[in-house]
């Protein structure tokens, strides 16, 4: 959870970075939004998801890669380019730090998930599955030490049968 709170932490300053980064390129360069949605872009930063096993435990995990797209030929080139390449940079940050903490949180989802579970087997077994077991072994016990018993008298009748006999 440490690692967590880290991230979000760092999360939290790494997107005013970026949207100040923003701010400041928009003033720089203008409104270039439209410019970069005109643009039919590959994306250059992809995700993918994969499964960690844990402890038995099929934990997602996200991964980021570069697709090796570049896309900044025409963006900025008359003015603000530097605050936009800026801005590009603190994103790419703000998309590393992003993805870390959605691989962290469904860990922590999963990883709840399956305590809960494990938790509720443990109850199981020491609120129904052992006391039947012992209620079992209790009723076996008994009854061994009741045919003992019977052995144990039918050998001595028979025992003074035979010493009658004699």
């Amino acid at each position: 959870r440490a690692s967590s709170m880290v991230t979000k932490g760092s999360m939290s300053e790494s997107c005013s970075t970026a949207y100040f980064s923003l701010t400041a390129a928009q003033y720089a360069a203008g409104d270039f939004k439209t410019k970069i949605l005109e643009n039919n872009f590959v994306a250059s930063v992809r995700v993918t998801g994969q499964t960690d096993n844990i402890a038995g435990v099929k934990i997602p995990v996200f991964r980021q890669y570069d697709t090796g797209q570049e896309h900044l030929e025409n963006i900025g080139l008359a003015k603000g380019g530097r605050k936009i390449n800026d801005c590009r940079e603190k994103f790419l940050n703000l998309l590393t730090i992003l993805v870390k903490l959605a691989s962290l949180q469904t860990s922590f989802l999963t990883m709840d998930e399956a305590l809960k579970v494990t938790n509720r087997r443990v109850n199981a077994l020491e609120n129904v599955t052992i006391p039947r077991i012992e209620k079992t072994l209790s009723y076996i016990t008994s009854e061994l030490d009741e045919l003992e018993r019977e052995d144990f008298t039918r050998l001595k009748k028979v025992k003074d049968q035979n010493v009658k006999r004699a």
